[in-house]
């Protein structure tokens, strides 16, 4: 049995180290042809280079062309990616000018013979800033960063043509996902301006935007970005094959996608992660995840998502790395405190009053002295309260909000404590975990949180402490048996991955964080070199 297992051992080990080899040495290969393969005088060849290595990107624009100032006209292409580009600039700057001529360009007429093409460029684009590229590596990244390229038959060089769109005017400040140190930068409800922020900060050939439309009355258009380099491609299949099992009359946003792909429709927690923020997708899709834009929302769908997720915020990469753990410490221990606190004040005034110490004991008999209601009821009565008025403050507009939900909850919780209908130590039991709510950077988690607590506080009034722990096993349970797109929701405490615990959990420096998440990437896992952390320089000792 023994030399059989290790058998199957050495072969399991011998595939793994032959398959990474080989893909090492496909990347190494692909990585040597985008830097020496260049241009040659074959149109069609060169396009069809350039369309097989942004074959996954469906906002990349192919427009051909012929010139007819030359004898024969000569054919040529356009290549730059749609929402990057200014059309106007681009029509007026280098497709008239090629395809009908300048009144001020010199008489060329029938003179310009087939071997010069490059005469007739610098003739013809005198109102545009264009230069010469040879290689397809510059080319591609050429049109990644905003530009287009211009190729021609019997020119082995493409032209670069400086044709990038000013940014929009219509960017929003992010309104759910403040940070004070960090980008201000929010997405808005036009697919495009989103896909052009999101293009301006990963500017790579591997950025894949593959569209689709859904919804048979609304055909609202949906485009999944990837990273093909990075993403697990079974995770990128299955999610376009949701997609397409949705047949719905219309689609109103990002949430409405969520129904149809979340792996667990029914379940009370979210297994899908919903931003507004462009730097927290850029930072997400280079850990290999897939963000899923919706036109008309300003917020941004990703998966798979885990339970980590919602407790990261974008500013924690913006400060010093303490503080940033502290802050992630703090949102865990506020997710404690939203689920069990209320709960725990019920069992033990109710059931278990030998574990309160005797002073504390006594302060809190003489504070519930004349409440005619149990702790149960006055703390429900109380988290009601505070939930409405944490909604009317949602609803209504910002300055009235605040000064309803600050002066509402300090005027009704005086007014009850005075009334005799609550103890004093129940609202501060309500308002700390009011507070500790807000600790916790999304508001998904927190909803799911929030609702969860009402279930445990009914246990608590039952059981007491032991329905605390039942409830608590239940969430866990739950919490464990999550999956997103296949990978686990409680990742990477279940399983346990303390590699991943440098990132997810605590927050280390950046130079410490080598490798993505084995979860989520299969295959190209390293990120960043071993040998980034800085060193002082060290002083020659004097002879």
């Amino acid at each position: 049995m023994k030399p059989t297992m290790l058998n199957l051992i050495k072969r399991s080990l011998s595939k793994y180290l032959k398959t990474h080899k080989e893909n090492k040495s496909s990347d190494s290969t692909m990585s040597e042809e985008e830097d020496t393969t260049v241009f040659t005088n074959n149109l069609d060849r060169n396009v069809t280079i350039i369309k097989s290595k942004l074959k996954d990107s469906d906002d990349v624009v192919y427009r051909d062309f012929q010139i007819t100032a030359t004898d024969p006209p000569l054919k040529g292409a356009i290549i730059f990616i749609d929402s990057l580009v200014d059309g106007r600039a681009l029509e007026s700057s280098v497709i008239l000018p090629l395809t009908q001529g300048l009144m001020d360009a010199p008489l060329l007429g029938r003179t310009i013979s087939k071997g010069s093409p490059q005469l007739l460029l610098e003739s013809f684009l005198i109102n545009s800033n264009f230069s010469y590229q040879s290689t397809i590596k510059d080319a591609l990244n050429t049109i990644v960063s905003g530009n287009g390229i211009l190729l021609l038959e019997g020119f082995p060089k493409a032209v670069q043509v400086s044709i990038t769109k000013p940014p929009p005017k219509n960017s929003a400040d992010p309104k759910s996902e403040k940070v004070i140190k960090g980008p201000q930068q929010g997405f808005v409800e036009d697919i495009t301006v989103n896909i052009y922020a999101l293009r301006k900060r990963i500017k790579s050939p591997n950025l894949a935007v593959k569209e689709i439309k859904l919804g048979r009355e609304t055909d609202t258009h949906i485009k999944v970005v990837y990273l093909k380099n990075i993403a697990d491609m079974s995770i990128v299949d299955e999610l376009f094959k949701r997609l397409k099992r949705i047949d719905e009359n219309g689609l109103f946003g990002a949430a409405t996608i969520e129904d149809y792909i979340s792996d667990s429709p029914v379940n009370l927690f979210n297994t899908t992660f919903t931003t507004e923020r462009p730097d927290r997708v850029q930072a997400m899709l280079l850990e290999g995840r897939i963000a899923l834009f919706v036109d008309g929302t300003p917020f941004v769908n990703i998966v798979p998502s885990i339970i980590s997720d919602f407790f990261i915020s974008t500013e924690d990469y913006n400060i010093n790395y303490y503080f940033a753990t502290f802050n992630r410490f703090l949102g865990y221990f506020g997710a404690f405190i939203v689920l069990f606190l209320p709960p725990v004040y019920i069992a033990v005034v109710t059931y278990h009053q030998e574990m309160i110490p005797t002073t504390l004991a006594l302060t809190i008999a003489g504070t519930r002295a004349g409440v005619p209601f149990p702790a149960f009821v006055e703390a429900l009565f109380m988290e009601i309260a505070f939930e409405a008025l944490r909604e009317a403050g949602t609803r209504l507009p910002t300055q009235v909000g605040q000064a309803v939900s600050i002066v509402g909850a300090l005027i009704i919780g005086q007014a009850a404590v005075e009334a005799g209908l609550v103890s004093p130590a129940v609202v501060i039991v309500v308002a700390t975990t009011a507070i500790f709510s807000f600790a916790m950077p999304y508001n998904n988690l927190v909803l799911s949180f929030r609702l969860s607590r009402f279930a445990i506080m009914i246990l608590a009034a039952i059981l007491g402490i032991y329905g605390i722990m039942t409830g608590a096993l239940m969430i866990l349970l739950t919490l464990i048996s999550l999956r997103s797109f296949g990978v686990p929701f409680m990742t990477p405490f279940a399983p346990l991955t303390p590699t991943d615990m440098k990132d997810w959990v605590f927050r280390y420096p950046q130079w410490s964080i080598r490798n993505r998440s084995s979860q989520i990437v299969k295959e190209n896992v390293k990120k960043k070199a071993s040998n980034l952390k800085p060193m002082p320089p060290v002083k020659k000792e004097e002879e």
